[in-house]
């Protein structure tokens, strides 16, 4: 600011500090600000525009420091409560974003941006109805407003309302053909329901809105087959070349993504060192603690002996719905066999659910790493084990009212066959199992949407596979003969016929032939094998490993014995 500013009103000042700013003067910008407060100190526009400029500039503490002491000296300013809110909650402070945000929209309730930015709080405290209701409060003072739609479908979305979440996106997309994230979550959406022609088009849709969208590449890359000169595999060469620019998380979903499109064209070799890449990242972000994991399984083991069962007695009232859990390792063809099963016209086919664990896991008062179920085990009377059985059933009967058979296709419940055992004397326990070397391939070319920390090392997935498979050893010598079912991939595709009834056979439920066709069946499904399932029963995947053999050999070396 020049000498003769010294004498102008704050105003004129802010003025000229503004237009420092936008002109990428940001020296001078702050030095007129700081004049300004020096001469009126308690003058609460220098100090938000003093916060604006610190967050430009990446000093996120300095900035919410600037920002609160604007709002303690301008209470009614909603403004300055709409910026903080989105701040705290950019840098992690969702409780304190959501006290300024509800502030903003109290004081200024016409204001579109505060009703949307307190959805994007409640979004990421995974508050999803309060989250659902900004959104829509936005979207009565501007129904144009783009990032409210398809904000509000993913909370519906979350909510599982997903007839109105595709109306949102839709919206979206109609409003902005270059809302690159609404196409790429309206594709996902479709997927998801079988409706992959759609899907493919949304994520095509992205891409050409932004060519470089890494999300809408990973998620089309499991439903198309790429070719030597497809122009979406040059565009992930490109920018494969450019991965230094590129944090972490997107560099491992280009590997990912790299690799199936290699793969598709016989580029084995290349293929493994993307796969290969992506994995180390991953791995990288996400450490496994084996020894904990090996001591787990030992102390299920022990805990649950033949002895023990010996001496303990199942619940035994009847529990409806009757459920199927279907476990077994991740990528073993847990989403076929549920597939199969619900498409007969009694059965409703549940996903992954999470209940049985959240149950569990609330048997205990301290946190998991300080004590394992098994310890809690011997205080368990068969009464509470029912009562435990019964409110899972509770639960999961209100997805599904009107079908008598409900399955959880949770995967790592083999963990939990003890306490399955106990809780529901009438429930069906499936094991999906697969060759070793195509299941763990399946599951080291794939970026899942959880953690499954095991799984980006070959070392840590032969040795998490070689553990899933003595515990499963262990349950069939401790329970009932007949108790667990064995079903083998490999079988379901050479005799579908006879493996989808030897399944409804074991559930004791009339035959029913529409499990024969089901890829038919329209019901969401959101694991990885979202194509595989809405496509008749297909060889392609037997012996996969097999183009990959030199680079398996660690993995081999682990789980050879257990082919």
């Amino acid at each position: 600011m020049s000498s003769n500013q010294n004498t102008k009103a704050p105003e004129q000042v802010m003025a000229w500090a503004a237009q420092c700013q936008n002109s990428g003067r940001f020296s001078d910008a702050e030095n007129s600000y700081r004049q300004i407060i020096a001469e009126y100190e308690s003058y609460h526009p220098a100090w938000h525009g003093l916060g604006l400029l610190a967050w430009e500039h990446g000093q996120a503490d300095t900035a919410v420091d600037m920002i609160v002491h604007a709002a303690e000296l301008a209470p009614q300013n909603g403004l300055y409560q709409r910026n903080l809110g989105e701040m705290y909650r950019r840098i992690g402070r969702l409780d304190d974003a959501e006290k300024a945000a509800s502030s903003a929209t109290r004081l200024m309730p016409n204001n579109c941006d505060a009703h949307y930015n307190l959805g994007l709080i409640y979004t990421d405290l995974k508050d999803y109805t309060n989250a659902i209701k900004s959104y829509k409060k936005s979207l009565k003072l501007d129904l144009k407003h783009g990032l409210s739609w398809n904000n509000l479908g993913s909370a519906l979305e979350q909510c599982g309302d997903i007839e109105e979440a595709e109306v949102a996106y839709a919206k979206a997309v109609a409003l902005n053909v270059d809302h690159t994230e609404a196409h790429n979550n309206l594709g996902a959406l479709y997927s998801e329901q079988g409706k992959l022609k759609q899907a493919i088009e949304c994520f095509e849709a992205a891409i050409k809105s932004q060519p470089n969208f890494v999300s809408a590449h990973h998620n089309l890359c499991s439903l198309k087959k790429y070719t030597p000169n497809d122009k979406q595999l040059t565009m992930l060469e490109l920018m494969n070349e450019d991965s230094v620019e590129r944090d972490s998380k997107t560099n491992i979903c280009i590997n990912f993504t790299l690799g199936k499109a290699r793969e598709d064209i016989g580029q084995y070799d290349r293929a493994f060192m993307a796969y290969e890449k992506g994995n180390a990242l991953q791995h990288a972000l996400l450490p496994v603690n084996e020894l904990h994991a090996s001591q787990g399984v030992e102390k299920i083991k022990a805990t649950f002996s033949a002895d023990f069962f010996k001496n303990r007695t199942a619940a035994t009232s009847v529990k409806k719905p009757q459920t199927v859990f279907i476990v077994g390792m991740p990528r073993s063809g847990t989403t076929l066999i549920e597939q199969i099963l619900s498409s007969h016209p009694d059965v409703y086919g549940a996903g992954e659910l999470i209940n049985l664990s959240d149950i569990i896991s609330n048997l205990n008062s301290l946190p998991r790493s300080e004590q394992h179920f098994t310890d809690l085990v011997d205080q368990i009377s068969p009464e509470t084990f029912q009562q435990l059985g019964q409110q899972y059933c509770d639960q999961v009967q209100v997805l599904s009212a009107k079908h008598s058979v409900i399955t959880d296709k949770m995967p790592t419940n083999f963990f939990y066959i003890g306490m399955i055992h106990l809780m529901f004397p009438n429930a069906t326990i499936i094991h999906s199992m697969r060759d070793p070397m195509d299941s763990c391939l399946s599951c080291y070319s794939r970026l899942f949407t959880g953690t499954m920390e095991f799984a980006y090392d070959l070392g840590t997935l032969g040795r998490y596979y070689v553990r899933y498979i003595e515990l499963m050893k262990h349950w069939h010598a401790v329970l009932p003969k007949g108790r667990i079912l064995d079903v083998r991939y490999e079988e379901v595709v050479d005799d579908l016929e006879g493996q989808a009834k030897r399944m409804i056979q074991h559930l004791g439920i009339p035959w029913n032939k529409a499990c024969l066709d089901f890829h038919h069946n329209e019901r969401v499904v959101k694991t990885a094998s979202v194509a595989q399932v809405r496509q008749p029963i297909y060889r392609s995947s037997l012996a996969r490993w097999e183009h990959f053999s030199d680079n398996l050999k660690p993995l081999m070396d682990l789980v050879q014995d257990y082919r």
